[in-house]
């Protein structure tokens, strides 16, 4: 879920090339993962409007509509999908290719799923489909707990004119020695 009792601010985290790839957990409770099929977008936009980052599946679904749908072929090679054992999609995150480069977009888990691993188990699976290159990911500040996790696989932030307000909301809902661990990747990740 999207934490909006912190301040909002929008900030891009990079995974540089050459990090070797986490591995893709082997989850033995049944969880899997699949790629896109037509019809997902329904799914998409249920677990995205569950989250927070719409008001309503309709507004999910244009937006899907506006910024997915007119490229059929590459979402069914990088839209993921975490299912119930019984097949239903509850985490999504997808291997987008923006400007020319890699990006993870629109990583959410519904929040019934959450804390079990399945956010993780998809960007692990997305990081997979990209051919090479440095890795983007668009974050905010209500995404905090799902930074934690990009730290955690590699991603560290990007400067740029937002990255001290970003930081200063951080420090307030961090511990300080991840705080810190965030901070000094920093220079790194030019």
């Amino acid at each position: 879920m999207l934490d909006k009792t912190v301040p909002y601010v929008e900030f891009y985290m990079k995974r540089p090339e050459g990090l070797v790839l986490p591995p893709v957990s082997a989850r033995t409770d049944g969880f899997f993962v699949r790629l896109y099929r037509p019809g997902d977008e329904m799914h998409w936009a249920r677990i995205e409007t569950s989250v927070g980052e719409f008001d309503t599946e309709e507004q999910a679904l244009a937006y899907f509509s506006r910024e997915f749908a007119p490229y059929p072929e590459l979402l069914m090679q990088r839209m993921c999908f975490v299912c119930t054992p019984d097949g239903l999609p509850v985490a999504t995150c997808t291997a987008w290719e923006k400007h020319g480069g890699n990006l993870v977009h629109w990583v959410a888990t519904v929040p019934a799923c959450q804390r079990r691993g399945l956010a993780r188990l998809a960007v692990t699976h997305a990081l997979q489909l990209f051919p090479a290159g440095d890795i983007l990911l668009h974050t905010q500040t209500w995404s905090h707990a799902a930074v934690r996790l990009y730290h955690a696989l590699g991603f560290c932030l990007v400067r740029d004119e937002d990255t001290e307000k970003a930081l200063a909301v951080l420090k307030t809902v961090y511990e300080p020695t991840l705080f810190d661990e965030v901070v000094s990747l920093i220079q790194e990740c030019r």
